[in-house]
């Protein structure tokens, strides 16, 4: 046991007599003594870093009077530093930060306000000079005002022969100008160019780019235009309408089907020169409707605005147009009585109680020979909300009574309604 411990001790003796074991030693030793020189010795060197300047107005006077920076948005400044040459490729913008001295600032104007650049805590270097030392800049309160978006079409004739330009849409019609008071306050319209080919078939969509303008048509500079509602740009759809030659129509509702079968319908243009999409192809110009509950024995007549239109642009100048409806002589009429027990209309969620109605008596007209079998087996009642409700609730006081008859050629005149109890079931 003697001998194994022997074997294994440690003898700094024969380390020193080892040569392979010195010269390990001696250069470790070489290379730790030159390292910790060359940093204490190295030399010192300079070096310049673009640092960008921050605007901050907290705990200002100029954060208190609502002032804000109106100027370059990416300030920045060359800033020389010394440091040990072995640090210097280490040190980059991140080390420093400048920002202005927004505290001298106390009243709205243009000024040339100081930069202030200082080294992180921990810095390895110092600073030497930086430039420029200051920025100009406008000074003032913010502003917003929002204006309507015009538009001025570069080249007026656009359209192709037999086709003309319809209303012009935005997808905002209304921007915001946003600025320094001084400069949003001369601001008076705000317009965007429209520059399209000539001889255009389609329609089409294209991004603007608005401007704002004074009260001479001087373009306002140093103020932004937003778009509101999160849109990412400002764009117009020009429609390209195919003119075209179109007969009136209406359609009728809450009657017999086939009304031009046994109805005189005559309208008081022929037709009408409109504008409308190629697309839509369209063969007449509907008006829209016509009820029979407003449709009475003998002559009835309809106006309708043409310009009001959906689809089309109204080209040869018509506004109203008149559409006589003319009830055969072989028609009568003939009122039957109700009363509000004859109307159940309980829905899967509430109990509907009629309190009253505004008519015990139906008026019916249809062919007489069909109006002679009719009773009030022959009709069926639905309510609905009266208020613009999209369905039957517990808020509901009053509904329309709606009244459909079971006949060929029959229909409900006049216009009913109910008053309701609406309980929860």
């Amino acid at each position: 046991m003697a001998n194994d411990k022997k074997k294994i001790g440690f003898s700094l003796r024969k380390l020193i007599y080892n040569d392979r074991a010195l010269i390990i030693c001696s250069v470790i030793a070489a290379i730790i003594i030159w390292v910790v020189t060359s940093m204490n010795l190295s030399p010192e060197t300079t070096k310049k870093i673009t640092v960008p300047v921050s605007v901050d107005f907290s705990g200002t006077v100029a954060e208190q009077l609502g002032i804000e920076y109106y100027g370059n948005p990416s300030i920045t400044t060359e800033v020389t530093v010394s440091c040990k040459k072995y640090l210097a490729k280490d040190i980059d913008e991140n080390d420093l930060t400048a920002s202005l001295q927004t505290n001298t600032i106390i009243a709205a104007g243009y000024y040339s306000v100081p930069i202030i650049v200082s080294a992180a805590d921990d810095a390895d270097f110092t600073i030497v000079s930086y430039f420029p030392s200051s920025a100009q800049g406008y000074y003032d309160v913010a502003q917003e005002i929002s204006l309507p978006v015009e538009l001025n079409f570069v080249n007026k004739n656009i359209a192709a022969d037999g086709y003309v330009v319809g209303e012009t849409t935005l997808n905002q019609s209304t921007v915001q100008v946003k600025g320094a008071a001084a400069y949003v306050s001369t601001v008076e319209r705000v317009a965007a160019d429209i520059n399209l080919e000539s001889g255009l078939t389609e329609s089409q969509i294209i991004t603007l780019e608005p401007s704002a303008f004074d009260s001479n048509g001087v373009k306002v500079e140093n103020v932004s235009i937003v778009i509101p509602d999160g849109e990412a740009s400002l764009s117009a759809t020009v429609p390209i309408l195919k003119v075209q030659n179109l007969a009136p129509a209406v359609s009728f509702t809450a009657g017999p089907s086939n009304p031009e079968s046994f109805l005189d319908i005559d309208y008081s243009v022929r037709s009408v020169q409109v504008g409308a999409l190629e697309s839509a192809q369209l063969s007449e110009l509907n008006l829209g409707n016509i009820s029979f509950n407003n449709i009475n024995l003998g002559k009835n007549t309809f106006d309708f605005k043409a310009t009001e239109v959906n689809g089309v642009t109204v080209l040869d100048g018509t506004d109203k147009i008149t559409v006589t409806v003319t009830v055969p002589d072989g028609f009568s009429s003939k009122n039957i009585s109700i009363n509000k027990n004859d109307i159940v209309a309980d829905t899967n969620e509430y109990s509907v109680t009629v309190n009253s109605i505004s008519q015990n008596r139906i008026t019916v007209i249809g062919e007489s020979s069909e109006l002679e079998n009719i009773d009030k087996s022959a009709l069926s009642f639905t309510l609905v909300p009266a208020d613009d409700e999209e369905k039957i609730s517990e808020n509901t006081k009053t509904c329309r009574l709606v009244v459909s008859v079971n006949g060929n050629r029959c229909w409900v005149l006049g216009n009913y309604t109910a008053s309701v109890t609406v309980k929860a079931k």
